[in-house]
């Protein structure tokens, strides 16, 4: 039964399509934005190659949560792109104020150049909204495959991928299962390097800690059993996991450092008689965890105020938050403080929804069929990514919460699973 709760945590191949539907109550109106087609003056580029760079820059114009591409200038803001002898100049014009970019030499490069346009985009949308943009931010997730066309056997690796699913590239090499990879928050002024996931390489799952572009990561735990399911605090000085090293899959904490890792013995903050815990989050200013447990039957979501060292376990009570739904997994809490996003059974089908810590509130995000899961917040708690699978299939879906739509970021062999979202983005 325990070995079965683990593999429910973790996420298992259901059956989907690729439409989907989101249920918002939209709070923010979209401000609507003109984008007028490139003008070039001898670009020194194929016109694919601009349809390309135009379609790149529409994108993130209409998935921003804050504007929305319309079809008329009027009333509307604007945004003129030139390209001029491979120099790129973008203005951002929002009723009497503009804001732009001058004489950005292309590299003619389609990846490199459209991490430019990301970069720009962010910079605009904060210039003019006052908001945070994610465009340029990176994600991670797995990748399942075969390891020959005829082999029962699967394997899993990391990737990295731009926020649109674009410039996809693999940075694990280890030829084994894979699961729950997650960005490890860096220094305030850096960009994150490094990230946590489970290998299956030695049989029993294990936590690993990798950088970008290794093609294996060095074992961070060593104790018997199974090791599962890390998370690092935002605040860089504790690592959560789930361990069964006392015979039970109970939630673990142990301080760590970003220069040495994890520090001194873990320790146990929860556990329940014959109960499995999983997928612990990390409130923002970690002194909390967000946790699943089905200690009273069904998995549901917990809030626990992470006790103090030498504190016994026995008598703690974790706040129970998820009441409307059943078989509740994988939480994540919003870097602002205020939603934890989650999974769960809706009328046969598993969904996203969000728990507003505010009021209170359970709101369901998707709907349609295909089981949704593993979300994953943007750095501007708008923004959430999460994979829908079928039988042999799963793919990478973007939403946000000002806009009615999912769109699919992912395509191609493998099944994408565990998105994790760059943090502390600069």
């Amino acid at each position: 039964m325990r070995i079965l709760l683990f593999i429910f945590f973790l996420g298992f191949p259901l059956f989907a399509n690729d439409e989907i539907t989101v249920h918002l109550t939209t709070q923010n109106n979209l401000a609507p934005l003109f984008i007028h087609s490139i003008a070039e003056s001898g670009s020194g580029f194929e016109k694919n190659y601009l349809a390309a760079l135009e379609k790149v820059v529409r994108f993130d114009f209409d998935h921003n949560g804050v504007t929305q591409i319309c079809s008329s200038p009027n009333g509307s803001a604007t945004l003129d792109i030139l390209i001029d002898q491979k120099k790129l100049s973008m203005k951002l014009t929002r009723g009497k104020i503009s804001k732009g970019v001058d004489q950005i030499v292309l590299t003619g490069d389609l990846n490199k150049d459209r991490q430019t346009l990301h970069r720009i985009h962010d910079t605009l949308l904060g210039a003019l909204y006052d908001a945070k943009g994610v465009a340029s931010a990176r994600v991670i997730y797995t990748v399942k495959t075969r390891k020959t066309d005829q082999s029962s056997q699967w394997v899993s690796d990391v990737w990295e991928a731009d926020y649109d699913g674009a410039n996809a590239r693999q940075t694990t090499q280890e030829n084994c299962l894979i699961v729950t990879p997650t960005f490890v928050p860096a220094k305030e002024g850096s960009r994150a390097r490094h990230f946590l996931y489970v290998s299956y390489k030695g049989g029993q799952p294990k936590i690993f800690a990798a950088a970008l572009g290794e093609a294996a990561g060095k074992r961070l735990t060593y104790l018997r059993g199974n090791q599962l399911m890390p998370a690092i605090s935002p605040t860089l000085d504790k690592m959560a996991f789930i361990s069964d090293i006392t015979g039970n899959p109970d939630l673990f904490v142990q301080d760590f450092s970003l220069e040495k890792g994890l520090l001194g013995t873990p320790r146990q903050v929860f556990c329940a008689p014959s109960a499995t815990q999983g997928s612990p989050t990390f409130s923002p200013e970690g002194k909390k965890l967000a946790f699943v447990s089905n200690k009273d039957g069904t998995p549901r979501i917990y809030i626990l105020d992470i006790p103090e060292a030498g504190t016994s376990v026995k008598n703690l009570k974790p706040k129970m938050i998820t009441k409307k739904t059943r078989d509740n997994t994988c939480p994540a809490w919003s870097p602002d403080g205020k939603k934890i996003a989650y999974s769960a059974m809706a009328s046969g089908t598993r969904q996203i929804w969000v728990y507003n810590l505010e009021t209170g509130e359970e709101i369901q995000l998707t709907d349609g069929n295909g089981h949704k899961e593993n979300p994953a917040w943007a750095p501007n708690s708008l923004h959430l990514l999460f994979n829908s699978c079928t039988a042999n299939f799963a793919e990478l879906y973007m939403i946000n919460l000002n806009q009615k739509k999912a769109v699919k970021i992912t395509s191609g062999p493998g099944e994408k699973r565990f998105p994790s979202w760059e943090p502390n983005l600069k």
